[in-house]
């Protein structure tokens, strides 16, 4: 899976789960749509990134690195179905991410 494709999915997943959470809820919170901004940040992130622009890239994976312990940590402690598959949804993002970073740097190192 190529970088942008990881940051596309993994974005489109957080808006969907963020906002159908949102709805579902009896309590209407704005912190709800944390997991939405987040998701709507790496979907604006994914179209530099495919046009392997690095500092977009990594600015993803960060934000990525973030959005994996704060999902996993609220969905745990809450309980909350739509917050862990958030997480785990980033966590395989992550995963890809820095997969693809791997066999980047791979590739210069034989091309030199």
């Amino acid at each position: 899976m190529r970088e942008h494709t990881a940051l596309l999915f993994n974005g489109l997943v957080l808006i969907i789960l963020g906002t159908i959470g949102y709805f579902m809820s009896d309590v209407k919170s704005m912190t709800a749509f944390i997991g939405p901004i987040i998701g709507l940040i790496l979907v604006i992130l994914s179209f530099p990134t495919k046009n392997n622009n690095k500092v977009a890239a990594h600015i993803g994976v960060v934000l990525t690195l973030i959005a994996v312990v704060a999902f996993l940590i609220v969905g745990i402690k809450r309980s909350n179905t739509y917050v862990i598959v958030m997480a785990i949804s980033s966590l395989l993002s992550l995963i890809a991410l820095i997969a693809g970073f791997m066999r980047r740097k791979k590739e210069r190192e034989t091309a030199v």
